[in-house]
């Protein structure tokens, strides 16, 4: 996407919270940029050098990355098992950093940038397949759905039909279009949701004969809106700005509320959790990393003051990495060998078979 039309999404974070779209809203960057300071020596005071106290939502890790303003505003994160991944707001570079130490806030290291190929409208958000070694990634068009690799070639494998691959879509705020995807293993599919909206889709990963995507039959979507699964006594609103999944549950973020929900895969709310300290205003895209320390964390990047932040998972199996274990195939069931016929027994040491009957004279 060209840089006029990047610039141009410092208005994103300028969202008017209305009684009918309670979306998010933040200060000006001027005035964010001092309290982002702020923030960040609170957050070297909060952890110094050593690692967080392990607690479910208590922050691990905290990392900035390197990029200046506008190139610092996007909701990518993304994790293989080895590094962090991000791209720019619709960005034509994957940009690949260190993971770091669990304690203190630290500036990103070790980075390599790969330019993206095969995606004319850049790239919005990430999402790891450890089965295919690959990332599921998705456009700045908010409709093409890629296979990107990490030497940055990307591959479109189906693209969303807004008329009809999107089923009761409403858009809300002004940048319905950012997409964030989340790869489950489980089953091979896909989730997404458009940035605050309440409604998350579930599709395939193969397209059809038209090369659209093909919703998940039986789990088509789940809305996050629906009392009693809804936000608002948690945060006052309902809305997705961030979706992941690693295993049996969807773990879903909520900009402008530091409260990490999860969701079962027909919509039912079973837990929230409250990220701590969070300390800044717009959580977006989450991953999952079940390797990186001594618990597992998601990763949140936060879509406008540059970190990518750790914070513990409820339980060891919550999120696997990679989308977590693929579902195991059926146990085939043992062909009989057939069983040869046993050779007769050779006669015992010492004794001789007895002579034929005599053939009777005629």
């Amino acid at each position: 996407m060209p840089l006029p039309q990047r610039t141009s999404i410092r208005a994103r974070w300028n969202h008017v919270v209305t009684e009918e779209h309670p979306v998010r809203r933040t200060a000006p960057r001027q005035l964010a940029a001092v309290a982002v300071t702020a923030l960040m020596l609170g957050h070297f005071t909060l952890l110094g050098s050593q690692p967080a106290v392990a607690a479910p939502g208590g922050l691990v890790a905290d990392v900035i990355i390197n990029e200046e303003y506008p190139e610092d505003i996007s909701p990518s994160v993304g994790f293989d098992g080895h590094y962090l991944y991000h791209t720019g707001y619709g960005g034509s570079t994957l940009h690949r950093i260190n993971v770091p130490a669990a304690g203190a806030t630290q500036q990103a290291s070790g980075q390599v940038d790969t330019p993206i190929q095969g995606a004319s409208s850049g790239i919005m958000t990430l999402s790891y397949d450890a089965g295919r070694d690959t990332f599921w990634a998705v456009g700045g068009d908010g409709l093409s759905i890629y296979r990107l690799s990490k030497t940055g070639m990307a591959t479109l494998a189906f693209r969303v039909d807004p008329n009809t691959d999107r089923p009761g879509f409403q858009p809300v705020g002004d940048y319905p279009n950012e997409i964030k995807i989340a790869y489950d293993a489980a089953d091979d599919t896909i989730w997404y949701s458009s940035d605050a909206g309440v409604r998350i889709y579930h599709y395939q990963t193969t397209a059809d004969t038209d090369g659209s995507a093909v919703i998940v039959g039986s789990t088509p979507y789940i809305d996050v809106d629906v009392p009693p699964n809804d936000m608002a006594t948690e945060c006052g609103y309902s809305q997705s700005s961030g979706v992941t999944v690693g295993g049996a549950h969807l773990f879903v973020t909520v900009s402008g509320c530091s409260v990490l929900f999860e969701y079962t895969k027909t919509g039912t709310k079973v837990a929230s959790m409250t990220l701590t300290p969070y300390n800044a205003s717009d959580t977006e895209d989450l991953e999952c990393d079940s390797l990186s320390y001594s618990v597992p964390v998601f990763w949140v990047r936060d879509g406008y003051d540059g970190h990518i932040r750790a914070f513990q998972q409820p339980a060891s199996n919550s999120c696997l990495y990679g989308g977590g274990a693929a579902a195991p195939a059926p146990t085939p069931t043992p062909t009989p060998t057939p069983t040869p016929p046993l050779p007769p027994l050779p006669p015992l040491p010492g004794l001789t078979s007895p002579p034929p009957p005599p053939i009777p004279h005629l």
